[in-house]
């Protein structure tokens, strides 16, 4: 491993400490390392555009209510829950014709299968 040593001005440095505590992380170091990584795994992510899978970060209010409802269920994971809570409503309320043709226009894909 190869230890490497970033340097900010006391702004930014109070800016990354607010954002830590908001977060969730002890320390401003930790955020810096999980945006570095989670930005080169998106950029190499976007690379492999023959694949449909993308992840997203989604910030929730209640994830141990989901989390615990994921458990009880034994569905496997709040993302899994949250895959299929998006499949079901594009399931019930699908696209008209129109906004299918602009999805196929746009992203080269037929919408709504």
């Amino acid at each position: 491993m190869v230890k490497m040593t970033l340097t900010f001005d006391e702004e930014t440095i109070e800016t990354l400490r607010s954002k830590a505590r908001e977060e969730g992380f002890m320390r401003p170091s930790l955020l810096v390392r999980y945006l570095l990584l989670r930005g080169l795994k998106e950029n190499a992510d976007a690379e492999l555009e023959e694949t449909d899978n993308k992840t997203i970060p989604v910030k929730v209010d209640n994830y141990r209510e989901l989390l615990g409802y994921v458990q009880e269920k034994k569905m496997g994971s709040v993302e899994f829950l949250a895959t299929f809570a998006m499949g079901q409503y594009m399931g019930r309320f699908p696209l008209s014709e129109t906004q299918k043709r602009r999805v196929k226009e746009r992203y080269g894909i037929e919408a709504g299968r």
